[in-house]
C-alpha cells in the first residue's frame, strides 16, 4: 500500500477503535442498568394463535441482510435461508404497534445479544419462556459481559498492524497442507488421518531475532518469547509428535520459521507489508472441547480461511462455525480442496456455492475473489496454476484490502451489536409501556376500593366511637339514677324485718343495718349486671361493624390478603365482664366501719315527736269531745277546781304532767323498731352521700365499660387502618414501578437514538473504503 492508502487506512482504524470504546462502553451501560435497575426485557416466542393481520407478514420473519454493513457488496447477494436480521433503526417498529398476546419482535431476529438455550432432548424446544424474568437478565448478563469481552479483543485486533490468518475446517480437510504450500516449507505434519490436535501459529522468523524456533506454550496468556519459563522449546524434528501427543500439556505452539522464496512478492509470510501468522487449527468435528476452543480463537482472528473437502461439502459442524463467525467476518476465504478426485465438478461446484450463497453472502457475491477450488496436495504447489490463483487471491485480500480483511469484521460485530440494542430497545420501550398501561389499568381499577375502603374506615370509626359513648352514657345515666333511689328507699328496705322486742333491739338494729348493707351490695351488683349487659349489646354491635369490614376483603389468595389481627379470645363480652367488673366486696369504705351507736335508739327528733305527741292530744281530745258526757265532765271538772285549793291544782297537773310524759316514754319504747330503721337509714344515707357513694358507682362503671369496650373500637379501627396500609403499600408499590416503567421508557428510547447513532458513524467509517 502506498502512504495515502496507509493514512486513509490509519485514519480508519483510529476512528473504528473509537467507534469500538463507545460500543463497549455501551454494553457496560446496559449491563448496569440491567443489574440495578432494569431487568432487560428479552423477547420471546409466545405467538398468540391468532395473531392480529394489521402487521406485514415479514414483519416476523426479517432475515439478516449482511448488504446493510458493508457498502461493497453486489447485488447479487442473496439473502441467508438461516441467518435472521439485525435490524437497523429504520426496521425496528414502534413502541406502541404491539398488542396482548403478539410479540411483532422475535429472538432468532437478534445475532450477537442472541441468548439460544436449547432443550437437549426436544430438539429445537426453546426453553426460554419457562426461565423466569431474573433469570433472563443474569442469562442476559453474563451474554453483555462475552460481547464487552470479545469488542475488547476487536480493540486490541485493531490497534495491532498485524494480521491473524486462521486456518479451519473439518478433519482431515488438508488445512496443515495448505499451511505448508503457503510458507513454501514442509513444517507441519500432514497425513491421511488426523495429525494436528494443536493449535499452531506460523510466524516469520524476523520476529524471533530471525531464529527458527518451535515453543510448545502451556498457557496463551503467559507467553513471552523472551521469557523461556513460559514456553518449552522444541526441536524441529519433534514437532510431529508434539503435536499429536502432548495436547494436554500445551495450549498452542509458536513455530518461527523462514520461507525461503526470494521474492517477497511470493510469500504471504515475509511479505514486507506487515507481520502476518498462520494459525492451523485441529478439526472442527474431533470433539466438541477443540471445536469450543476454536469457536473462541474467532475473536482474535482476522480473516478466516475455511478448507472444505470437496467430496463431504459442508458438514454440520463446519456450517454451524460459518453462521457463527458470520456474525463478524462478511468474507470468508474458502478452499475446496481435493476437487480433482469428483468427476462431475460443475454439479459439485455449483452445491457448494449454493451452499455458501445460504451461509455468506457476501463471500458467495465474492466468490471469483474468495472461493477456491484446487485439487488434492500433490497439486497444491506454488507452481500449480489453480493454486497460485488462491494464494495472489490470499495475500490481496490479507495485504491489499486491509479494510475488508481487518476492520470490516470488527466494524460488522460492532454494527451487529448496535444493530441488537436498538432492537432490544425497541422491544424494553414496548414493554415499558406495557407496564405503564398496566399499572394506570391496575390503579384505575382499585381507586373506588380505595375510596370506598376510606370512607367506610371514617364512618366505622365514627360508628364505633358513637357506640362506646353511648354505652358509657347509658351506664351513668343508669346507674345514677338508680342508685340515688336506692339510697332514698333505703327505710323501706328493713320494713320486712320482725321486730322482737324491746329485749332484742340491738340485735333487730344490726340485723337492720346488715340487710340496708347488703341492698345496698345487691344494687350495685344490679348495676354491674346491667353493665355486663351494655357491654355485650356494645360488642355485638361492633362485631357487626367489623363483619362489614371483613367483607370489604377482595377474593385475593392468602399471601396477598389484607394482614388483619383475629379478636383477642380475652375480648369476649362475658370474660371481659368477668375479670374487669370483678365483685366489689364492700360498696364502700363508710359502711365497712359502720357501727351501731346510742343514738340511732333515741330520737331527739322534737320535731318528729312533738308531732307524733300533738297528732295523739289531737286524737285524744277528739274522743273526749265526741264523747256524749263531754260537757258534763268538763263542768265537773270546773266545780271541783273551784272547791279545790291552789295547792291540789298544782299537785292535779304535775300528776297530769307525769302522765302525759310516762304515755309518751310509753309510746317512744313501743315505736322503737321505726325508730331504728329511720334513724339507720337516715345515718347510712348521709354518709353514703359524704363519700359521693352514687358518683364513685357511676365514675366506676363508666371506666370499666370504656376499658371493656375501648379495646374492641381500638381493634376494629386498627384492622381498618391495617387494610388501609396494606392498599395505600400495593399503590405506592404500583407508583413505584410506574416510575421505574416510565425511567425505563426514557432510557432505552434514549438508548435506540444512540446506539442509532453509534452505528451510523460506524458504517461510515467503510464509506470511502474504495482505495483499501
Amino acid at each position: 500500500m502506498n502512504s495515502t492508502q496507509d493514512q486513509l487506512f490509519a485514519d480508519k482504524c483510529r476512528r473504528l477503535h473509537t467507534y469500538l470504546l463507545g460500543t463497549k462502553a455501551l454494553l457496560r451501560e446496559i449491563g448496569e442498568y440491567n443489574r440495578t435497575k432494569w431487568p432487560v426485557h428479552y423477547p420471546l416466542t409466545r405467538l398468540a394463535q391468532n395473531p392480529p393481520q394489521t402487521y406485514p407478514a415479514q414483519a416476523t420473519t426479517l432475515r439478516r441482510s449482511n448488504s446493510m454493513l458493508i457498502p461493497d457488496a453486489t447485488s447479487e447477494a442473496a439473502e441467508p435461508l438461516q441467518l435472521r436480521r439485525a435490524q437497523t433503526a429504520e426496521d425496528i417498529p414502534d413502541s406502541n404497534s404491539s398488542s396482548d398476546g403478539w410479540r411483532l419482535l422475535d429472538p432468532s431476529d437478534l445475532s450477537v445479544l442472541r441468548l439460544d438455550l436449547r432443550l437437549s432432548n426436544h430438539g429445537g424446544s426453546d426453553v426460554m419462556g419457562s426461565l423466569e424474568e431474573s433469570s433472563i437478565a443474569r442469562l442476559f448478563d453474563e451474554r453483555l459481559a462475552q460481547c464487552e469481552g470479545h469488542v475488547d479483543k476487536l480493540i486490541a485486533r485493531v490497534a495491532d498492524r498485524s494480521s491473524k490468518i486462521l486456518v479451519t475446517g473439518d478433519l482431515n480437510a488438508g488445512k496443515s497442507t495448505l499451511v505448508n504450500a503457503l510458507i513454501g516449507r514442509e513444517i507441519l505434519p500432514s497425513d491421511q488421518q488426523p495429525c494436528t490436535m494443536l493449535f499452531c501459529e506460523v510466524l516469520d522468523a524476523s520476529l524471533n531475532s530471525d531464529v527458527e524456533e518451535i515453543h510448545a506454550v502451556p498457557s496463551i496468556d503467559t507467553y513471552d518469547r523472551q521469557d523461556p519459563a513460559t514456553f518449552v522449546a522444541v526441536p524441529m524434528h519433534d514437532l510431529e509428535d508434539v503435536v499429536m501427543d502432548n495436547e494436554e500439556r500445551f495450549q498452542q505452539l509458536k513455530i518461527y520459521t523462514r520461507d525461503n522464496r526470494a521474492s517477497e512478492q511470493a510469500s504471504l509470510l515475509h511479505n514486507g507489508v506487515v507481520n502476518v501468522a498462520l494459525i492451523d487449527s485441529p478439526g472442527l468435528n474431533r470433539d466438541s472441547l477443540k471445536t469450543t476452543q476454536l469457536f473462541a480463537r474467532q475473536e482474535e482472528i482476522d480473516v478466516v480461511v475455511f478448507v472444505v473437502n470437496a467430496e463431504n461439502h459442508f458438514t454440520l459442524s463446519g456450517q454451524d462455525f460459518l453462521l457463527n463467525a458470520g456474525n463478524e467476518k462478511a468474507h470468508i476465504f474458502i478452499v475446496v480442496n481435493r476437487f480433482d478426485a469428483i468427476r462431475r465438478k460443475d454439479r459439485c461446484e455449483r452445491m457448494i456455492l449454493d451452499q455458501i450463497r445460504h451461509l455468506s453472502p457476501l463471500t458467495y457475491a465474492e466468490r471469483e475473489d474468495l472461493v477456491h477450488f484446487v485439487s488434492a496436495h500433490e497439486h497444491m504447489a506454488a507452481d500449480s496454476e489453480p493454486f497460485a490463483r488462491m494464494e495472489s487471491a490470499l495475500r490481496s485480500f490479507t495485504l491489499e484490502q486491509r479494510f475488508k480483511s481487518k476492520l470490516a469484521p470488527a466494524q460488522r460485530y460492532a454494527m451487529n451489536v448496535l444493530a441488537d440494542t436498538q432492537y432490544l430497545a425497541a422491544e424494553n420501550v414496548a414493554a415499558a409501556t406495557r407496564r405503564i398501561q398496566e399499572i394506570n389499568s391496575v390503579l384505575r381499577d382499585g381507586m373506588p376500593r380505595y375510596e370506598a375502603l376510606l370512607n367506610r374506615r371514617s364512618e366505622t370509626g365514627r360508628c364505633a366511637e358513637a357506640v362506646l359513648d353511648s354505652s358509657c352514657l347509658e351506664i351513668r345515666r343508669h346507674t345514677t339514677a338508680h342508685l340515688t333511689n336506692t339510697a332514698f328507699h333505703l327505710q323501706d328496705v328493713a320494713e320486712k324485718i320482725t321486730y322482737p322486742g324491746l329485749l332484742s333491739l340491738w340485735s333487730y338494729a344490726e340485723n337492720v343495718l346488715l340487710t340496708m348493707v347488703r341492698h345496698l351490695e345487691h344494687e350495685v351488683s344490679e348495676c354491674d349486671r346491667f353493665t355486663s349487659f351494655t357491654i355485650h349489646q356494645a360488642h355485638t354491635q361492633l362485631d357487626a361493624l367489623d363483619e362489614q369490614r371483613r367483607s370489604l376483603d377482595s377474593p385475593v389468595s392468602s399471601e396477598e390478603a389484607t394482614p388483619v389481627e383475629p379478636w383477642d379470645a380475652t375480648m369476649d363480652s362475658s370474660s371481659v365482664t368477668a375479670s374487669q367488673l370483678a365483685p366489689i366486696g364492700s360498696i364502700s369504705n363508710a359502711l365497712d366501719t359502720v357501727q351501731l351507736e346510742l343514738s340511732d335508739f333515741i330520737d331527739l327528733d322534737l320535731g318528729h315527736n312533738w308531732g307524733m305527741l300533738t297528732s295523739i292530744s289531737a286524737s285524744a281530745s277528739l274522743s273526749l269531745l265526741a264523747s256524749n258526757s263531754m260537757a258534763s265532765n268538763m263542768l265537773t271538772l270546773l266545780r271541783l277546781s273551784s272547791t279545790m285549793g291552789a295547792s291540789t291544782a298544782r299537785r292535779l297537773m304535775v300528776t297530769t304532767a307525769a302522765l302525759i310524759g310516762m304515755g309518751s316514754l310509753f309510746y317512744m319504747v313501743s315505736d322503737m323498731d321505726t325508730t331504728v330503721r329511720r334513724k339507720l337509714s337516715v345515718r347510712v344515707t348521709l354518709m353514703l352521700e359524704e363519700e359521693g357513694f352514687v358518683a364513685h358507682h357511676a365514675e366506676r362503671l363508666t371506666t370499666e365499660t370504656s376499658r371493656a369496650i375501648r379495646p374492641f373500637v381500638w381493634h376494629l379501627q386498627h384492622n381498618f387502618q391495617r387494610m388501609v396500609e396494606a392498599e395505600e403499600h400495593k399503590r405506592a408499590d404500583h407508583l413505584r414501578r410506574r416510575r421505574t416503567a416510565q425511567d425505563s421508557q426514557i432510557y432505552f428510547d434514549e438508548l435506540r437514538i444512540k446506539a442509532q447513532d453509534l452505528a451510523n458513524a460506524v458504517r461510515l467509517v467503510s464509506s470511502d473504503s474504495t482505495l483499501c
